[in-house]
């Protein structure tokens, strides 16, 4: 029989609760395993968001195999369709701009790995009085290969903009798909919705590959920046000025893993801290291998440390203080390729960011593509959220506490 500590995907029946301890633990914890949604071909990215404003974080999972979105209701995960018809689905963010108190979402379809098959629609779906009812969709924009997309107040006036990441240029082939340079843009939210919404340049000068972009606070103050991962490595964009006088700074970070395209620079990036001391992690290269750690030294240089090299083809990567030993912990997943997988999870062991521990989640139980780090029962744990491909499910994992072993 397996133990408890490599078998930390699921909870043996039985086992008596343990109350978080006040005193600082670095071990791992156990994690409880449920099915949100069993039937999800292909499942590529999931977020979370109170969609019917009820206080409790509900799930969306989406994948290109199937041309509806939905929504799982928590606790009962009741599957609610928003929109039907959209095919190539990719990519979704959630913000309530317009102030009801129920997000819109942002969403992106008629996506392909070859660029001129790939228009890139974005739109905003609203809500009609009801959430459990369908949307209504409006279109934003249509840029070549959108690909990415989440919400930041750009320039800290409380209202958020929207911002847009190709994944590869109009040039762009595979299998290097380094032919061209690629836009990261964003918009406006227009006083009226359905309005036109504006495209502006943040960065029009990143090579090959833009995978993703992560919002966040990078600066302590009311803006939001942006962390970018692709064949360039890790960037931070930060703008300045206000209203029509907007201007960003973009700067490298780190080169990520250096090869030559495609194993190259970085697929995802987070933000996490140990202690007071900030970290990044990353999946590098690109659908690559490697679980990176980054710490910062006295001259504001990052040190990059691979903690693991044994994904098969790692895309997301997610933080967040498992244990409450006020450090982040990891977690990454594997696409493995199609294949059948597990997802992983690294515990901080100091805090210098420099020491970590590993533990399997859900041995071969979950091929995961997208992952979301938030408290959904509300237990004051923050719990995992997984979407798997290859394994075609939707799951969230239980922070049960300090493991007993």
């Amino acid at each position: 029989m397996l133990s408890s500590r490599s078998f930390a995907g699921l909870v043996l029946t039985g086992c008596a609760f343990l109350a978080v301890s006040a005193e600082k633990t670095s071990g791992p914890v156990r994690f409880s395993a449920h099915v949100i949604e069993s039937k999800m071909p292909g499942g590529y990215s999931v977020i979370v968001a109170d969609i019917n404003h009820d206080g409790r974080p509900d799930v969306l999972g989406m994948t290109s195999q199937i041309t509806e979105l939905a929504w799982y209701e928590n606790p009962t995960w009741e599957r609610h369709v928003m929109v039907k018809d959209m095919k190539g689905l990719v990519n979704m963010a959630a913000a309530d701009v317009d102030g009801d108190g129920i997000p819109e979402l942002a969403i992106q379809n008629e996506f392909s790995m070859v660029a001129a098959k790939s228009p890139g629609l974005v739109w905003l779906l609203h809500h009609q009085g009801y959430p459990r009812e369908p949307w209504k969709p409006m279109k934003i924009d249509q840029l070549i290969t959108s690909h990415h997309v989440a919400w930041a107040d750009i320039d800290g006036d409380g209202r958020k903009e929207l911002i847009n990441a190709p994944l590869i240029g109009p040039k762009g082939l595979a299998p290097r798909y380094d032919q061209d340079v690629v836009p990261l843009v964003y918009y406006r939210v227009p006083a009226n919705l359905d309005g036109t919404w504006q495209r502006a340049v943040i960065d029009d000068q990143l090579h090959g590959v833009l995978h993703r972009a992560r919002v966040v606070k990078w600066i302590p103050g009311k803006r939001d920046q942006i962390l970018t991962a692709g064949f360039d490595g890790i960037i931070l964009h930060q703008a300045t000025g206000t209203g029509d006088h907007i201007r960003w700074e973009n700067k490298l970070l780190s080169k990520g893993h250096e090869e030559e395209a495609p194993r190259a620079g970085t697929s995802d990036v987070a933000l996490g801290h140990v202690g007071k001391k900030r970290l990044m992690v990353s999946v590098e290269p690109w659908h690559g291998n490697e679980v990176v750690v980054y710490t910062e030294d006295q001259s504001q240089h990052w040190r990059r440390q691979v903690i693991f090299s044994e994904l098969t083809e790692g895309h997301e990567i997610c933080v967040g203080d498992f244990n409450g030993d006020g450090r982040d912990d990891i977690v990454a997943g594997d696409r493995a390729k199609g294949q059948i997988s597990s997802a992983h999870v690294f515990y901080s062991q100091n805090d210098q960011g420099t020491s970590w521990s590993h533990e399997i989640l859900d041995p071969m139980g979950m091929s995961a593509s997208g992952c979301q780090v938030t408290d959904i029962n509300g237990d004051g744990r923050p719990d995992i959220v997984l979407i798997g491909g290859a394994t075609h499910n939707l799951k969230w994992y239980e922070n049960l506490g300090p493991n007993s072993q």
